[in-house]
């Protein structure tokens, strides 16, 4: 018997976070607060910066803990923080002021003449901070049964019993409208409707459920909210009931069919990951009086986290980096408890909010900050409540939660990873999946092209490429062979002496590599940007010139630019900037007020993109009466999670 459910809020407690802070250190921390300077009491917890975070979901705890050198190359990849034992040596050093905090690989004094570390630079990001996002993001695709609390009798009734444990002291009264069971308590009446299963209705406390598959379609097909008002006779209160009514619908939709994946294990993934940014309209809040001041920021940077199965084009994940259940209370209340303010950014329970990780406090008796600069900061974080509620999420914070639920989700034992040259995405995949590439089970790819051409000299280097691959094909008497197997030959041909790497000798005599940046260009170009090259970040030294060729021809972002075309095209609050009428700037008049209905629209229109949306697989084959037979597929299909193609009324009735 499944309950009807409903959307996952803060008091489910869907995934439980241990900071891994004892009660001590916490009484030392307020008492630190008083007797030291805020600059002293940072230099004195830095240390806790490499102290993992721990978080329990679905019965499992994990281990949260990205303090680590990233660099796949460097002997301290993915080692933890030591001290060597010579001195005050560590295995790192965090230096930098807030919040550009980096984490600097030291010598070995154990080992002087060995294989040295690379003096690598990486960024520090708090532990705790990331669990919080990954909650988040579970939290905001979740949902729950619905319980609620019944009442079966009167004040002063004799029988104690209900009707879930004794149905017998009840008389059934039929169904309600809503196909409620009515029942009855044989001594004192009182009348109390049970809630239905889904089973029973799938239109609990919703009127007009009829509209339901035209108002999805019309979500997707690019229909303003106020067309769509018009054409169902609806009011705006009832439109966004309605959309987050198909949002819980489509959630409930994927908790079903993304079962296949705790099963299913692939024999490999390729993720193509990317980011979109839409302008969250930096509106003034009811209530405000004509005194309001609006700042100087118009309009918000909004990021939009996307990754993908390239072969199928299967969306994984949507994530919009901006938390809108979050209050400056909760921030304030974290402030106070663990004294954030006088701690290094990662380190800090809310530093994905970069702008507001602390509430400001009063200075301390020891505090340099100044009482000016306190109201500087009183005043900016005023001005910014006053805005839409909730807060961006430093977007880094929301690629690294995803790259972490993917991770969990599929289940396989080769990664291979796509991605354009963006120092987010980079940082993500390689602190999220460094034992996988320090195994040598992942791969990761980085796609570059020539952003300045013209969609015209584009296309002139996609001809002049296939020419080129086509004459060269001839000239060693490979004629004959498909695109795809003179592009891995030609390849192959230059990966003799095109390295990603380069071979050291320690003073040891012990060989290490180290990657060197040295971009090699695809033999296949792209109509639409021209030429690409390719840069592996990942260790290939034991991988074959013909494996790394073909690893480096199927390399392609196709699979996640075509859902961020569908999301530009299909929902209107998320399109491209108009151009004003004077030409002198960008209009972002459809933009939407609150991130939450993005977030809902993204998750929709993906759950239609990967269930129903269909696309042709191979080529057409000849029927019996000589027309072309095309085969269509969905994504869902095509990864081998789904086997039919599903319909709007699938979703939102059940079925």
């Amino acid at each position: 018997m499944v309950k009807i459910k409903r959307l996952a809020n803060f008091t489910d407690r869907i995934c439980l976070t241990d900071p891994n802070i004892p009660p001590s250190e916490i009484t030392q921390r307020h008492h630190d607060y008083l007797t030291l300077s805020d600059k002293k009491m940072k230099t004195q917890n830095v240390k806790f910066a490499f102290r993992p975070t721990d978080f329990t979901w679905k019965g499992k705890t994990h281990e949260i803990q990205l303090n680590f050198c990233a660099n796949p190359f460097c002997k301290n990849h993915l080692q933890p923080q030591t001290k060597y034992g010579i001195g005050k040596n560590q295995r790192y050093t965090i230096t930098g002021t807030t919040p550009d905090r980096n984490i600097i690989c030291n010598a070995d004094p154990n080992d002087p003449n060995g294989i040295p570390t690379l003096n690598c630079n990486t960024k520090a990001y708090s532990n705790w901070s990331l669990a919080t996002e990954i909650e988040r993001l579970v939290r905001l695709n979740s949902v729950v049964p619905l319980n609620p609390v019944y009442h079966f009798h009167k004040d002063g009734c004799a029988n104690p019993e209900t009707f879930l444990t004794q149905p017998k002291t009840f008389y059934k009264r039929g169904k309600a409208s809503s196909n409620a069971q009515i029942v009855q308590c044989k001594t004192c009446k009182k009348y109390t409707n049970i809630l239905p299963t889904k089973a029973e209705t799938t239109s609990y406390h919703q009127k007009r459920n009829d509209i339901l598959p035209v108002f999805a379609d019309m979500i997707i097909q690019h229909i303003p909210v106020s067309s769509t008002c018009k054409v169902l006779k609806i009011g705006r209160s009832t439109y966004y009931e309605k959309l987050e009514w198909l949002y819980r619908c489509c959630l409930e939709f994927l908790e079903t069919r993304e079962k296949a994946f705790e099963k299913k294990v692939f024999p490999r993934i390729w993720v193509n990951t990317d980011m979109m940014m839409y302008v969250l309209n930096n509106v003034r809040k009811k209530g405000q009086t004509k005194k309001f001041k609006r700042g100087n920021e118009k309009q918000l940077p909004t990021q939009v986290v996307i990754s993908s199965d390239m072969r199928s084009r299967y969306v994984f994940r949507a994530d919009v980096a901006y938390d809108w259940d979050v209050t400056f209370n909760q921030i304030k209340f974290d402030t106070i408890t663990y004294k954030d303010d006088h701690l290094t950014e990662e380190l800090r329970k809310n530093a994905k909010f970069t702008q507001h990780s602390y509430f400001p406090q009063p200075p301390s008796p020891n505090d340099l900050q100044t009482m000016t600069e306190y109201h500087s900061e009183m005043i900016e974080l005023n001005r910014r409540k006053e805005y839409v509620d909730g807060l961006h999420v430093n977007h880094t914070y929301t690629a690294m939660a995803q790259m972490f639920l993917i991770k969990k989700m599929v289940k396989t034992p080769k990664w291979r990873f796509v991605s354009d040259d963006d120092r987010v995405l980079k940082l993500a995949i390689r602190r999220i999946f460094a034992e996988e590439m320090k195994n040598g089970r992942a791969q990761y790819l980085v796609s570059n092209f020539d952003k300045t051409l013209s969609r015209e000299e584009a296309y002139k280097e996609f001809i002049e490429s296939g020419k080129y691959l086509q004459d060269w094909a001839e000239t060693r008497g490979m004629k004959d062979l498909s695109h795809y197997e003179k592009a891995v030959a030609y390849l192959k041909e230059k990966l003799a002496i095109h390295k990603f790497y380069e071979t050291k000798t320690a003073p040891d005599g012990t060989l290490y590599n180290i990657h060197k940046p040295n971009k090699i260009e695809h033999p296949i170009a792209m109509a639409d940007r021209g030429s690409r090259y390719i840069n592996v970040l990942s260790d290939t030294s034991k991988l074959s010139d013909e494996h790394l060729a073909r690893l480096i021809v199927k390399a392609n972002d196709n699979s996640v630019n075509t859902f961020l075309q569908e999301i530009r095209r299909s929902i209107s609050i998320l399109e491209r900037p108009l151009v004003t009428s004077r030409g002198d700037g960008k209009s972002y008049i459809y933009s939407n007020f609150n991130p939450k209905y993005a977030q809902m629209s993204i998750t929709i229109l993906r759950t239609y993109y990967n269930f129903c949306k269909t696309y042709q697989v191979g080529k057409p084959e000849i029927g019996i009466d000589g027309k072309k037979i095309k085969k269509l597929k969905t994504p869902a299909q095509r990864l081998g999670i789904a086997d039919k193609i599903y319909t709007w009324e699938d979703i939102i009735y059940k079925r």
